[in-house]
């Protein structure tokens, strides 16, 4: 009786930590944004930078894995463009009516690239409009993304090197 106590209290403190530790992440990696314009502006954020560290915990839960998918495939294509643009810039993102929980957001993003090289200049692609649906859910997450066709709609479909 004594070495069951004994090994539960010995290994309670060495097993607890690491899965108190997981808990802990994993609540925190579904916390959301703190609003639906956030969320969106996290999505878009990661995209222009190509990082998407930070992007799950705005990613529905239910959703997560095809919409990370999305992501990526449409980073994959802005870095299969010759010359690959420098990032998306966007203004304000308007958030429709909160009905049940959820809203729409809405930007125009539109593509920038710099001057390579030391050479100046640049060019900006027409501004195009994404919309987001959001959920709240202990904070705010994209549950869709409706994002314009990077080839054939920021760029020319001759500018990608994966048609």
């Amino acid at each position: 009786m004594l070495l069951p106590t004994f090994l539960l209290c010995c290994g309670g403190g060495v097993v607890g930590v690491p899965v108190a530790w997981v808990l802990r992440e994993t609540i925190e990696a579904s916390k959301g944004a703190p609003s639906p314009d956030a969320a969106a502006d996290e999505y878009l954020s990661a995209l222009s930078y190509a990082n998407d560290q930070g992007l799950l915990p705005v990613l529905d839960n239910d959703h997560q894995d095809t919409l990370l998918a999305g992501w990526r495939a449409y980073r994959k294509a802005m870095d299969g463009t010759t010359p690959k643009p420098s990032k998306l810039e966007y203004g304000s993102l308007t958030v429709g009516p909160v009905v049940d929980g959820r809203a729409e957001v809405t930007t125009d993003v539109s593509a920038t690239w710099w001057g390579t090289e030391g050479g100046g200049g640049g060019y900006r692609s027409q501004a195009r409009t994404w919309r987001f649906q959001t959920r709240e859910d202990n904070g705010w997450q994209v549950v869709a993304v409706d994002a314009p066709t990077w080839c054939g709609g920021y760029v020319r479909l001759d500018a990608c090197t994966s048609k």
